[in-house]
């Protein structure tokens, strides 16, 4: 049986820690190794695939693990830091339990915005955590964590009762809550898609009803015979329209056919009949010919290729589709691909804030465009605060060389106008998309965090409780860890809702002049950018876009504002 000592000097036994004492040191080494590789791969895969094509052969990397190199970058560091906790956790250190919860909440937040892998490792990051509170290990860690964090959490509450009685943090809050949720719910609350067209509204204003309608639909019969076939005679099928496909009669349901039949020679031609009748298969099938004349609501020909749209009956009934093929060569294989579309419960919807040059909806444009606006600024702004906090938190810890030279190169970015380096850096990677926008902002905006931190980190290790932590032999990245950078968080989140604003302005500015998002795609800035062109015949092309960025940036500029105030020492003594 083992025996370790925690940080009082108390020995225990291994044993006394259970099964999860020895399995969560492994299942967090194989978190942390997972999360690493991935990120190597992100960062590293481009280059290596790069390399390959140049002399000629292919190399395939799944789109998951492309696409966020910065992200990567602080995984990986995120990744060491967590791989040291899981070593020390294995010796049953107490202070590598309260840094594994940080590592893997924090490691939880930059996985969120990689996209479906990080959206299916972050649970798994925060699911770690779940056993450190289990009876046997909680005793190890806990108490000391919980004195450790007492007087910063009495702060918090604080600082959270201040809020609820600065009635400007109250309304940016709320105005982002509304924002949030309409990125959350877009999918529920837009009638049409974020690239959808209605090709007869152009221009249409505020509150006009669409000239097309939408409807539901759902496939009949799919045919995909794309293997040579010798193809049969006559085909029946039957299908049925529910009452509820009914419930809706602006317009009666309808039904969509195609077929498309191919020889293996361009020589070669079909003739293609189509019928659609309003019995079932069966009842059909005993007919004669003259009483299934009676039934048959309509009929086509045509050759090769046959693609019409038949309106049914203003009830819930069976119908059968029956389509037969001559071929002009029956002893050679054919291709055959078809579908039967029914489509009902047709309406006409109300275009609330008018329609683009395209007829795209700009209340659904600007909806969905939350997601992608939302998404990109937040984005931004918590990379650039990762990687500015542990570049500021290491040269202004460790000073002398180090904190000369990362200061030097801050000093080098802060040289240039941001926009303009951003633009540089979109410039540089060949492509403008939001990809390169976010990868720009990111590399422009990381410096202010990094200035930030240092200045905090240069007053808070000359502090008395920072010589304690190094009197009791904690280690250099304990003390900055656990003790200095959670007193660096206030400037941090106020610096950070202020900037999430002006990230948000910056990047719609990237998108108005050209640099941002592809055209079509929904996206505040380029939608104001299209809409200029408009200005005077249709001016509620760039209004709501317009507005959209306005609420949105000013509800963080509120809460940074009062969150500002909140922390301000001299204010709190009020």
């Amino acid at each position: 049986m083992k025996n370790v000592k925690n940080d009082q000097g108390a020995t225990s036994h291994v044993s006394e820690y259970g099964l999860w004492g020895r399995l969560l040191p492994i299942l967090q080494t194989v978190f942390v190794l997972t999360v690493i590789a991935c990120s190597l791969i992100s960062l590293v895969g481009p280059i290596i695939s790069f390399v390959i094509s140049v002399l000629g052969y292919t190399i395939g990397i799944p789109a998951v693990l492309t696409g966020w190199p910065l992200q990567a970058f602080i995984l990986i560091i995120l990744g060491f830091i967590g791989f040291g906790n899981a070593k020390a956790m294995s010796s049953y250190e107490s202070f590598a339990y309260s840094s594994t919860l940080q590592m893997n909440l924090l490691s939880a937040a930059v996985l969120i915005t990689i996209g479906p892998l990080g959206w299916t490792l972050a649970p798994v990051s925060v699911l770690l955590v779940v056993p450190m509170f289990h009876k046997n290990l909680k005793p190890l860690w806990y108490a000391e964590f919980r004195e450790d964090m007492g007087p910063r959490m009495k702060e918090l509450r604080y600082s959270l009762h201040l809020v609820r009685k600065s009635p400007l943090v109250v309304v940016g809050i709320l105005i982002i809550l509304v924002f949030v949720g309409i990125a959350v719910l877009a999918p529920f609350i837009a009638p049409y898609g974020p690239e959808e067209r209605v090709w007869t509204d152009p221009k249409a204003p505020p509150g006009a009803v669409s000239n097309s309608p939408k409807f539901s639909q759902r496939y009949v019969e799919r045919i995909n015979n794309t293997a040579p076939l010798y193809l049969p005679n006559e085909t029946y099928i039957q299908f049925t329209v529910t009452p509820e496909e009914v419930r809706l009669l602006e317009e009666l349901p309808n039904v969509y056919m195609s077929l498309s039949v191919r020889g293996t020679n361009e020589t070669y031609y079909a003739q293609i009949y189509a019928a659609v009748y309003d019995v079932g298969r069966a009842q059909l099938l005993s007919m004669t010919p003259e009483q299934r004349a009676l039934h048959r609501i309509a009929e086509k020909y045509d050759t090769n290729t046959l693609r019409t749209t038949v309106t049914l009956k203003d009830d819930s009934r069976d119908y059968t589709w029956h389509y037969w093929l001559n071929v002009s060569h029956p002893a050679m294989p054919w291709n055959l691909t078809g579908a039967l579309v029914l489509r009902y419960n047709h309406y006409y919807p109300i275009h609330i804030w008018g329609a683009d040059e395209n007829g795209g909806d700009i209340f659904s444009r600007i909806v969905w465009a939350a997601q992608v606006d939302l998404r990109l600024s937040v984005t931004i702004v918590v990379v650039a605060v990762v990687i500015g906090a542990m570049i500021g938190a290491v040269a202004g810890y460790y000073g002398g060389k180090i904190d000369e030279l990362m200061m030097r190169v801050t000093d080098i970015f802060f040289a240039f106008p941001g926009l303009i380096l951003a633009m540089a850096i979109v410039m540089a990677l060949g492509q403008r998309n939001l990809e390169n926008i976010s990868l720009a902002l990111m590399v422009t905006w990381w410096p202010v965090y990094a200035r930030l931190v240092r200045g905090q980190v240069l007053t808070e290790r000359e502090k008395l409780y920072v010589e304690a932590a190094r009197s009791v032999g904690a280690s250099d990245m304990r003390i900055l860890l656990v003790h200095i950078l959670p007193n660096t968080f206030q400037p941090l989140i106020v610096q950070a809702t202020l900037d999430t604003g002006g990230v948000l302005l910056t990047a719609a500015g990237l998108s108005f002049i050209g640099f941002g998002a592809q055209a079509g795609v929904a996206e505040w800035g380029l939608m104001i950018s299209t809409g200029q062109l408009y200005l005077t015949e249709a001016p509620w092309m760039s209004l709501y876009p317009g507005l959209a960025i306005l609420m949105t940036a000013l509800s963080f500029n509120l809460v940074g504002d009062g969150i500002r105030d909140i922390f301000d020492p001299k204010l709190r003594r009020r």
